[in-house]
């Protein structure tokens, strides 16, 4: 039999171990040192090594034990700090998600040892206990994982919040590590001080990946709001150059008549002008959509496409654009071609720089798709792809395109195929 002082070793051994684990699933997506499959094993026995040596502190001084837990958390995060790397300040604070995880793992495993039943199985052997004990770590684990940690992004997150969910983890766990060394406590009590500490981790978790989740999608969302407001702008300045423009090629068009009119009358040579033609046409209207901003819109882009070497290919087989709001519709194209062109631009292959858009009427409803060549990994969050550079709203294009297609009431999808990259859109015209 093992007596009180071993057992307490291999308690916070065992601590030290789940923590850790727990500690792992919210450091995930973290960059890992050099050498880190060394580092991390030879920190963890260092840890436990030193976790073992300390007296466990006795019952009736209530502080020492409580510092000592404090002390255990110490090292699991020194550990973590060692292995991987990234702001110190997120690090830590996804180790005390990892803490808080371990927590309710553990409160409930205080739950479940006082049902009869049971109560007994774990009586007969310290081997049950470790068997229901690695079980329960596990559910709730998993748990834990699919629902906040698996979404964990390394150094995101609100400092704030963040260091609330710090601060109520470290409460919880000290109040209830006051509460587990009282003597003589009911079975009701623990379970409403361990439903308690399973609630308040909850929360912290909550808060931390959550909370602030939903801060970044406000944020994003005032951002949106500052880049639809600079469309309307654009359009603005991009519908009087193409009006002042097609007054200039309306002139272009009677001056190269009168040219070639008085040329053939005098039987006078003069150069071929078909380029010139060729140039004015070019002016023209890429496609007929029903909506005079979308039109506008698909001529400027042709312009910039053309500017970056990439050629620009759009039908039309509907002429319902007319249906929608117009400015929120020009921001939805405008994101759509311009994240296809700035994709279709780094192809090394000239043949291969195209952007591909079409329309078409499909029932009640018009299709959208847009596609273009692209070289490199695409990068997807919330099955959406994301640009690094957030710089100026890069970024924000397929998210942006997200919130005017649900304020239309349609659906949209992303496709990769090999090197191509694709974009559906289903707007509803009823």
């Amino acid at each position: 039999m093992l007596n009180a002082e071993m057992l307490s070793k291999f308690e916070a051994i065992g601590y030290i171990i789940e923590v850790l684990i727990a500690e792992l699933l919210f450091l995930h997506a973290y960059k890992k040192r050099n050498l880190f499959w060394v580092r991390f094993p030879a920190a963890a026995v260092i840890a436990g090594i030193i976790a073992s040596s300390i007296t466990y502190p006795a019952a009736s001084i209530a502080i020492y034990r409580f510092m000592f837990f404090f002390f255990l958390i110490a090292l699991t995060v020194g550990v973590m700090l060692f292995c991987y790397k990234g702001n110190s300040f997120s690090i830590v604070s996804s180790c005390i998600a990892g803490v808080a995880t371990q927590h309710i793992a553990f409160k409930l495993m205080t739950i479940i040892s006082l049902i009869p039943s049971m109560s007994a199985l774990l009586g007969i052997s310290v081997i049950y206990r470790i068997i229901v004990e690695v079980l329960t770590m596990a559910v709730v684990y998993t748990i834990v994982y699919f629902m906040a940690a698996r979404a964990q992004v390394p150094d995101r997150g609100s400092m704030r919040l963040n260091v609330l969910s710090v601060i109520v983890v470290l409460i919880c766990i000290g109040v209830n590590r006051l509460v587990a060394d009282a003597k003589d406590l009911s079975n009701e009590v623990i379970v409403a001080s361990s439903i308690y500490a399973i609630l308040c981790c909850s929360f912290a978790l909550s808060i931390q990946f959550y909370l602030h989740k939903w801060q970044q999608e406000k944020a994003e969302s005032m951002v949106i709001k500052g880049l639809l407001s600079a469309s309307e702008k654009q359009y603005e300045q991009w519908k009087e150059m193409v009006e002042f423009n097609n007054i200039q090629m309306h002139d272009l068009k009677h001056m190269l008549n009168h040219i070639e009119h008085f040329a053939g009358k005098e039987k006078t040579d003069i150069p071929d002008l078909s380029p010139i033609r060729e140039s004015i046409e070019s002016f023209a209207p890429i496609v007929r959509t029903g909506n005079d901003v979308i039109d506008v819109l698909l001529r400027n882009m042709g312009a910039l496409c053309r500017q970056q070497g990439v050629r620009l290919n759009c039908v039309s087989f509907t002429d319902k654009l007319d249906k929608f709001d117009s400015m929120s519709l020009y921001f939805l194209f405008g994101n759509a071609i311009d994240n296809a062109r700035a994709g279709a631009a780094t192809v090394s292959d000239k043949e291969k720089r195209l952007v591909d858009v079409s329309l078409k009427q499909f029932g009640d409803s018009v299709i959208i798709h847009v596609w273009n060549y692209f070289e490199g990994d695409i990068t997807f969050e919330d099955k959406l792809p994301v640009s690094k550079d957030l710089e100026n709203g890069h970024g924000f294009g397929i998210k942006s395109i997200k919130v005017i297609v649900d304020k239309f009431g349609g659906a949209f999808k992303t496709q990769v195929e090999g090197d191509v990259f694709h974009l559906n859109i289903i707007l509803p015209l009823t």
